[in-house]
């Protein structure tokens, strides 16, 4: 598999370990409103699941926020990450003909460290500058949809 290949899977990933359901939401936006051929046979395209998608992920931006949501490193908002890392990093390879597996693989391990790498980023960060975790996850939600759209608009 070629570096470019493991290197959007696994970002795509990341993206994923950030907000669950921002790398799906992201790659079906892609494929199904863009005329992006590389995505052509991608179980993402119908316009119906990228609405879908779309909303359930402008959710997570507002839940993300709220004082009771569970930490993305519980097991509920772990295993989310891991499906929806995997499912992109498999998507990837599908479309670029690479090996679905390590694409799930590299999708799935990239999900885990961005969600504990995220998590404690941002702790950390509001324990220092005394900036609100809110404040600091519109922040993170930035990073996690340039990210995404870098990754996803980059083509070889």
């Amino acid at each position: 598999m070629d570096l470019n290949t493991c290197g959007r899977a696994a970002a795509l990933g990341a993206v994923a370990g950030l907000r669950a359901l921002m790398a799906p939401a992201l790659l079906s936006y892609i494929a199904s409103n863009r005329k992006n051929t590389e995505f052509a046979n991608n179980f993402l395209t119908s316009r119906k699941i990228s609405v879908v998608l779309g909303l359930l992920a402008a959710g997570e931006l507002v839940g993300d926020k709220l004082p009771f949501t569970p930490n993305r490193t519980d097991a509920l908002g772990l295993v989310a990450r891991v499906f929806s890392g995997a499912a992109v990093g498999g998507s990837i390879c599908a479309s670029r003909k690479k090996s679905v597996s390590a694409g799930i693989a590299i999708g799935a391990l990239s999900s885990v460290a961005a969600a504990y790498a995220g998590q404690n980023l941002r702790q950390a960060i509001a324990e220092q500058s005394g900036i609100s975790s809110a404040v600091l996850g519109v922040v993170e939600d930035a990073i996690a949809i340039g990210i995404g759209m870098k990754v996803l608009e980059s083509g070889d």
